[in-house]
């Protein structure tokens, strides 16, 4: 129990120091130029990714088909389409596909 205790200790330690770190070192300062630039371009650069995460696995030739997975990604394309919020969209699709992979194609 104690080593359970201090692993999670450790990793909620790390995990804040990882992300704290940037607001430390950058908050009193003007950002450079360069990361101005990757925060415009590296969202837009890794949603190609994360869709050949997302559907790198499927097996069109067995069922289901990949189903759970394309009416999951066509909601979500849909739904941000429509209302513009990335939270919506994404969480929708999630919730969609977790309902679907659960009840209707088990």
């Amino acid at each position: 129990m104690t080593n359970t205790l201090a692993i999670i200790l450790a990793s909620a330690l790390t995990t804040f120091i990882i992300r704290a770190t940037p607001f430390v070192f950058l908050s009193k300062k003007e950002l450079p130029d360069t990361l101005m630039y990757l925060g415009k371009v590296l969202p837009f650069a890794l949603m190609p990714l994360l869709v050949v995460f997302a559907f790198r696995n499927i097996s069109m030739l067995s069922y289901p088909y990949g189903l759970p997975e394309l009416i999951a990604a066509a909601l979500v394309i849909i739904l941000h389409a429509k209302f513009k919020k990335m939270f919506v969209s994404i969480g929708v699709g999630t919730i969609v596909y977790m309902l679907l992979v659960q009840f209707i194609f088990i």
